[in-house]
């Protein structure tokens, strides 16, 4: 089955911010080099959910993941996303639209946070001397 997957974030006003999730989704889609990928923003930020359903559906996968880059349960997360998969369902009846779920607690964050507190801790410890 060929699938595709949206990478989902909030957006920003702030380009430097939106750029910073493109970047994320160059990354996973060079770890993934098969897979088709496209980013996508709720807010701020374009393509939206929508324009990026569109660009995975014209190269006909049959199913579509949407990954939310979103650390929390939120309304974007518990609302806005699964009612726009809703909407797009009777535009596209041949395709599955599934969303996976969002960081929450996962295992991996907590390695991610220690790693970022002993860099915080180096680098004070390079800037004091």
């Amino acid at each position: 089955m060929k699938s595709g997957v949206v990478l989902i974030a909030h957006g920003s006003r702030r380009e430097e911010a939106n750029a910073e999730i493109r970047t994320l989704a160059r990354q996973v889609q060079e770890a993934d080099r098969f897979g088709l990928y496209e980013v996508a923003f709720m807010q701020f930020g374009s393509p939206d959910l929508k324009e990026a359903v569109a660009r995975l559906a014209a190269q006909e996968v049959e199913r579509i993941v949407v990954m939310p880059l979103f650390l929390i349960t939120g309304n974007h997360v518990t609302q806005d996303i699964p009612a726009e998969l809703e909407d797009l369902k009777p535009q596209y009846p041949g395709l599955e639209l599934v969303m996976a779920r969002h960081f929450a607690a996962h295992p991996a964050l907590v390695q991610i946070i220690q790693d970022r507190i002993g860099e915080a801790f180096i680098e004070g410890e390079a800037t004091r001397a």
